[in-house]
């Protein structure tokens, strides 16, 4: 009797979702958005006078970076230490805008690059890590919700900030206030502890077992993800002459669009998650996903832009948080460093497709045409998550942070 009591309890009264590490967590991941966001803009700025291929490998590097060195960051975030990996990726990223203030030329910018994108690898993995980590389960989708809510404010700013500085200050000043931003990052990330279960300190003359380089809980899942990231990659490298063929107005307004899309729907597809189960979410995002993209293809106006943004920027939000949210919930609490390095190496292999892949498409056929082609991704996304990840849910894994539920 007093067992099931209690349990009624605690399903009543689940543990509290806001605390003080949680908080701040929220915090740091803002601030480190809106250092990383503020490079979109100095980066390319920085570059201006080079030819378009050199700018487009420089910026690349960033991405290519973090996908191929992302696995073994989770590995390590895994081997204990969180807090250590999170200060070294802020560290890592002051040091990389301190590099680019300092204008050394392309060739340099790029090797800056390619440590800001290693920096952001750690930073990310290590912060989510022990964000997922400390989650009450039936909160989780939507505490995960309102910290990615916290990075899209960056969105919000981060950019128009950076072209206010180097328009009236200085080129290098816009960097060292991205610096700043990475610095109150770390300040703020110190402050969130290394999280429940963190791997602790092995006896003498025992060796770890030695974990594998993707994480079998989250690999599916990413494969999910990246079903929109790779659209997104798309989008990001043709959107703005495709909107210049068909005069569809200002491209940047698009991205102002899924910003605000992405702010209403995290917090609520999280909580609708936690409610409904993460299927709820994962399915309508991609369809929405699905039914964006295609109107991206066939817009021949402002509004249906706009429209299509909203759709992709639901898609994306809804997506990202739920999967987030599905992976934490089969993972054991000593191993969501590799399991969150595997899920987001989904935007690093999403924009390599995307824009480099799908480049090559666009060459020979049209922007329509590969706007349309990435419509087919999500419906692809939607059909391995129906087919392996929900209705083929593993056991619980040993330790896992709460029972696997195909939900």
């Amino acid at each position: 009797m007093s067992t099931t009591t209690s349990a009624h309890t605690s399903e009543q009264a689940p543990p509290p979702l806001f605390s003080l590490a949680y908080a701040m967590a929220v915090v740091a991941v803002h601030f480190y958005f809106v250092s990383y966001t503020m490079s979109l803009v100095e980066i390319p700025r920085a570059l201006a006078g080079h030819p378009a291929w050199l700018v487009g490998l420089v910026v690349g590097s960033f991405g290519i970076a973090g996908m191929i060195t992302r696995p073994l960051v989770g590995i390590l975030v895994d081997g204990g230490k969180r807090q250590r990996w999170l200060r070294l990726g802020a560290i890592g990223t002051v040091l990389a805008f301190i590099g680019y203030a300092l204008e050394f030329g392309p060739w340099t910018t790029m090797i800056f690059r390619a440590l800001h994108g290693v920096a952001m690898g750690a930073f990310t993995t290590a912060l989510l890590s022990i964000v997922g980590s400390r989650l009450p389960p039936a909160r989780r989708g939507l505490g995960i919700g309102l910290y990615y809510s916290s990075s899209s404010v960056s969105g919000l700013y981060g950019a128009a900030m950076a072209v206010w500085l180097f328009e009236d200050f200085s080129l290098q000043l816009a960097f060292l206030v991205s610096a700043g931003a990475a610095v109150l990052a770390m300040i703020f990330g110190a402050l969130t502890g290394p999280g429940s279960g963190e791997a602790a300190p092995l006896p003498p003359g025992q060796k770890r077992v030695r974990p594998p380089l993707f994480s079998p809980t989250g690999l599916l899942p990413a494969v999910v993800f990246l079903a929109m990231t790779t659209p997104w990659g798309a989008i990001n490298a043709f959107l703005p002459l495709f909107a210049e063929e068909r005069s569809l107005g200002n491209p940047g307004l698009f991205y102002t669009a899924v910003a605000v899309a992405q702010l209403t729907a995290r917090a609520l597809a999280g909580a609708i998650s936690d409610r409904f189960g993460r299927a709820s979410v994962v399915v309508p995002s991609l369809a929405a996903g699905v039914v964006g993209l295609m109107l991206l293809a066939t817009a021949q106006s402002p509004v249906m832009l706009m429209v299509s943004a909203l759709l992709v920027g639901l898609g994306l939000a809804g997506t990202q948080t739920a999967i987030v949210a599905l992976i934490v919930d089969r993972t054991p609490p000593a191993a969501l460093g590799s399991g969150m390095a595997t899920f987001t190496m989904a935007w690093d292999v999403g924009q390599v497709i995307g824009s480099i892949g799908l480049g090559v498409v666009a060459g020979v056929t049209s922007y329509s045409f590969v706007f349309g082609l990435c419509a087919i991704s999500p419906a692809i996304g939607m059909a391995v998550f129906l087919l392996r990840v929900w209705k083929a849910a593993p056991p619980a894994p040993p330790g896992a942070s709460t029972p696997v539920e195909a939900r």
